[in-house]
């Protein structure tokens, strides 16, 4: 994992912190917005905190769920500023990955992370 280069990132910057007597940290999942659910086996547990890894997973499966015709996909995560630096290289690198051939995402974040991003000086 990536250290965070935003205003000390919490998720990022502890996912590799002692956790060893939890079997899951937190959860991760993928929501359509349109529709206003979970979309099928697009959730996860974290083992060691928020990793990337997870939310390839999630992420891929998502867009591959029902989404026949859909060129664009707008997704939001309030990471997403680091998480998309290393989206397509995690795919790639994965033979059990992959984004729906000519499907462009478009990544937002929570106006909540923004102010991470402010400068200060």
């Amino acid at each position: 994992m990536q250290r965070s280069e935003c205003n000390n990132h919490r998720a990022v910057n502890q996912a590799n912190a002692s956790r060893h007597k939890l079997e899951a940290t937190s959860i991760g999942g993928c929501v359509c917005t349109r529709h206003r659910c979970f979309v099928p086996h697009s959730m996860v547990y974290f083992q060691k905190g928020e990793r990337q890894m997870n939310m390839d997973y999630v992420l891929c499966n998502a867009l591959g769920y029902n989404t026949e015709g859909l060129e664009t996909a707008l997704t939001f995560y309030d990471m997403n500023c680091q998480y998309n630096k290393y989206l397509l290289h995690g795919v790639k690198e994965s033979p059990y990955l992959a984004i729906p051939f000519g499907m462009e995402i478009i990544p937002g974040i929570g106006l909540w992370h923004v102010h991470g991003h402010a400068s200060h000086g």
